[in-house]
């Protein structure tokens, strides 16, 4: 998504800050993702979810250029409640 965007050189957030603002951002991608699977597909529910989430993918390509960032992560985070 280029979002009126130029690709740049030298970014304007740092890489740290990036990762925590994604992983933040990744339950919420997450239930969105979800919902759209319990909802009638073409809705004004459904059309504005999708648009979240492929605007959080966009943020994901312009922060770390890595917009299919949630997709290779959506399983692999570790489960801070596991014994």
């Amino acid at each position: 998504m280029q979002h009126g965007h130029s690709t740049r050189s030298h970014p304007i957030m740092n890489r740290k800050v990036a990762d925590r603002l994604l992983e933040t951002l990744r339950p919420a991608r997450h239930l969105l993702t979800r919902s759209l699977a319990e909802i009638p597909i073409g809705g004004p529910e459904y059309c504005q979810i999708d648009r979240v989430v492929r605007e959080i993918d966009g943020l994901a390509e312009i922060l770390i250029g890595d917009g299919p960032h949630f997709y290779q992560k959506e399983h692999s985070a570790p489960d801070n409640n596991a014994a």
